[in-house]
């Protein structure tokens, strides 16, 4: 159950507010940002935010917290599509479809802003910034499908980690940060057993490339990850 608490916090103090809040920073455009705004949710963990065939109608900025996307196969399998966190949005490619395509779920407590699809074509209008930030958040997420799919189970992993290391703190690349997933969650994204990816954290660590401590990863010599990974020829933002 989606839990709906009337005290949010303020478009000013959300992890989004940097791509809509830019030069425009006076109290009207501020104002007409909360207005766009149609209501925020507290997620507690596991909660669901929306079903695959809910009819959509809304788009939805992650003020804080992490969620999953995922549908579920003939056999009754989950199979995540994507994960999404604090300054992302969901719900866009429900665009085309005129319907939600997976499930969304809270991986951790989360605040979600609902935004109508007509206030958010609004805003999008009157920021070129925020046309500029929802277009990257596009071409991220075809550009994480193009490189997780096509690689070894190694360079997967190493992908995945320096990609996350960047989206859960765009503004700056962290070298230490909190997995927001399970080890199972990051198998069955990249199609690999939840085995596997341990199997290779450990690899990782044994060769000093990592440090782990249950959920805190700490990258320890970033330019051999990236070697793994195969990044440096310049496909990806490193």
């Amino acid at each position: 159950m989606i839990n709906f608490d009337n005290n949010h916090p303020t478009c000013e103090h959300c992890t989004f507010s940097p791509f809509c809040i830019t030069e425009e920073k006076n109290p009207r455009w501020v104002n007409q940002i909360n207005r766009a705004v149609k209501q925020h949710y507290h997620l507690k963990k596991n909660e669901v935010l929306y079903l695959p065939q809910n009819i959509f109608r809304n788009i939805y900025a992650i003020q804080r917290g992490n969620l999953k996307t995922y549908q579920v196969d003939a056999d009754g399998n989950e199979l995540i599509r994507g994960f999404y966190f604090s300054g992302e949005v969901l719900g866009l490619e429900a665009i085309y479809t005129r319907h939600y395509l997976f499930s969304a779920v809270a991986l951790s407590d989360s605040v979600i802003c609902e935004i109508p699809y007509d206030n958010f074509l609004e805003l999008l209008h009157l920021s070129p910034p925020l046309q500029k930030h929802i277009l990257y958040l596009m071409s991220q997420q075809l550009s994480i499908g193009s490189y997780l799919f096509s690689i070894t189970a190694e360079q997967r992993l190493a992908a995945f980690l320096i990609d996350l290391s960047y989206r859960l703190n765009p503004s700056e690349m962290q070298a230490t940060f909190l997995l927001p997933m399970s080890r199972q969650d990051i198998g069955n994204y990249l199609r690999l057993t939840a085995e596997t990816i341990s199997r290779l954290l450990s690899q990782f660590k044994e060769n000093k490339i990592i440090a782990i401590d249950q959920k805190k990863i700490q990258f320890l010599q970033l330019e051999k990850l990236k070697l793994i990974a195969d990044m440096n020829d310049g496909r990806f933002r490193m």
